[in-house]
Parts: C-alpha cells; structure tokens; sequence
C-alpha cells in the first residue's frame, strides 16, 4: 500500500471519529445540559497538504463522564483512562480493517479543555496526530442515553 493510500486510510479513521464524536448528541436548542464547540486538527507526517481544522458542536449531559469527550467511532473502545487533576489520559484499542491504538490526554479548564492524541495504525506503524479543543457555549438538551 502506497504512503498516500495508507495516509487516506488513517484520515478516514479519524475523521470518522469526529464525526461520531459530532452525531453522539444532536444539538438541540436551550435546556439543562452543555453545548459544546470543539475543534480538532489532523496531522500526518509525510503528508504534502495539511488537513483544514474540523469544528463541530455537541450537546453532553451534565452527569457526563470524562470519556463522553473523547473522540472515538464505534470500532474503537477505551482501554484506559486515568484522571489525574484537570487532566485525563486514556488508550484505546480500534479494530476491523484498519486496527489502530490510540493514545491521548485532555487537560480541562474552566469551561474549556485542550487535548491531543496520537493514532498508530496497526498494520502499518503509520501516524497520525490529532489536536482537539474544546469550550462550553451554551445550553442545550441532550439526547436520553
């Protein structure tokens, strides 16, 4: 598989965990819970073009548990996850065709946090470095889960 090929494999991964992390909690407008907006750049070494910044807005519910902020698509579980202080560091493991172990750290601040995670491709040792942030912006309704 060619460098360009594999590289179009990890950006198809990653971006379908934003878009998972995106479709989790439609927004819905004004109630009790978080409206988020969070942002989110893929890097790929080797790559001649760099991606644009991705920005997409999700409700959370107040009662959330930190991993709710993690990125991830449905072939990919947390295997860890650690809160040290404002900080959380986790793994996770993803399978099917393009099986790929990810580790990454979130550090929260009032309203807002900042992260950054490193996906390894598994049958390839490829790279890819994905920086997040995120800030509350209002009020919303999530979805019952």
């Amino acid at each position: 598989m060619t460098l360009y090929r594999r590289a179009l494999s990890c950006i198809g991964v990653a971006l379908l965990s934003m878009a998972a992390l995106a479709a989790a909690s439609p927004v819905a407008a004004q109630g009790k819970d978080d409206l988020w907006e969070v942002s989110s750049k893929i890097e790929m070494p080797g790559m001649p073009m760099a991606m644009p910044a991705q920005v997409n807005r999700v409700c959370l519910g107040k009662n959330r548990k930190d991993e709710d902020l993690i990125p991830k698509q449905d072939s990919c579980r947390v295997v860890d996850s650690r809160r040290a202080g404002n900080r959380l560091t986790y793994k996770m493991e993803c399978t099917g065709n393009e099986p790929a172990t990810i580790v990454g750290d979130l550090t929260f601040g009032n309203n807002a946090y900042d992260g950054q995670m490193r996906m390894t491709m598994t049958k390839t040792n490829d790279t890819m470095n994905m920086t997040l942030s995120g800030r509350r912006v209002g009020d919303c309704t999530a979805p019952a889960g």
